[in-house]
């Protein structure tokens, strides 16, 4: 779960605190650090060459600092083309026993099966994974959330149930979407808190998850957790991540589609 303040080159700084650090899943500020500081090399070299033709007193619109926090996707799905292809891989493999039973669940529950998708930002499906502040499970539920979806957190944790904390986390993500309306909020809510995004909303006055991250009023975690999700669910299904290729042939022109990409989760 991560944070990004201000416009589209701020989001690159260090984490605020450590995330939790699963078999196959590096800890989320290393995984950030190598992904955003990488774009952040790359968008300083192209702003030096463009910096002649640009007037330094214009100020960025909010509509063109959302524009530019897009490719912050790509750049998650070339991390896990990449460096991360071994961890995307290892999350792969435990997905598989998994994705059925979470799938019927999701769609018991009414909710799109692409959702499956959080599970890997969370915790690369692992159902012991716990972080710092005791989130527990595939789902990284914490014990309050668990208990208000009808999770026991005393004796044996249900937390640690695959099919039980999956039923809560899809009524958690329910009730989210009933109150956003939106996919990328609702993701953004399901990380930082339901509270955390209305304030946001709230201060800018505006629902648009990109606008709102532009304008440094989600926790850094979380602009990049949402990116991190769709990039996730685009690099799911493609055969690619289960070969031993670690490029994509058309890197460039994969990547800028990635940032266009009407993901199912983003409408």
């Amino acid at each position: 779960m991560i944070r990004l303040a201000t416009p589209a080159l701020t989001f690159l700084a260090i984490l605020a605190r450590p995330l939790p650090a699963v078999e196959g899943i590096p800890g989320w500020e290393q995984v950030l650090n190598e992904v955003l500081e990488r774009a952040e090399h790359e968008r300083q070299g192209t702003e030096a060459m463009s910096s002649r033709g640009r007037n330094p007193s214009s100020a960025e619109s909010p509509e063109r600092a959302a524009r530019e926090l897009r490719p912050i996707v790509g750049d998650f799905v070339r991390y896990f083309q990449g460096s991360g292809v071994k961890h995307f891989r290892a999350s792969l493999n435990r997905l598989q026993p998994l994705r059925p039973m979470i799938t019927r669940v999701f769609r018991e529950e009414g909710l799109p099966p692409d959702l499956v998708w959080i599970g890997l930002v969370e915790s690369g499906y692992d159902p012991v994974a716990r972080s710092p502040k005791n989130a527990l499970g595939i789902w990284q539920l914490i014990p309050e959330t668990a208990m208000t979806f009808g999770l026991n957190v005393a004796g044996r944790d249900e937390r640690t149930d695959p099919e039980k904390s999956t039923r809560a986390a899809a009524r958690y993500l329910k009730f989210l979407y009933a109150r956003f309306g939106d996919w990328p909020l609702t993701l953004a809510a399901y990380n930082a808190g339901e509270q955390r995004v209305r304030s946001a909303i709230e201060r800018v006055g505006d629902r648009d998850f990109w606008r709102l991250a532009a304008a440094g009023m989600l926790p850094r975690e979380t602009q990049a957790y949402v990116p991190a999700v769709l990039a996730a669910q685009f690099l799911g299904e493609d055969r690619s991540v289960n070969n031993e290729s670690t490029v994509y042939d058309d890197a460039t022109q994969r990547a800028a589609r990635v940032a266009v990409a009407p993901f199912s989760l983003s409408q």
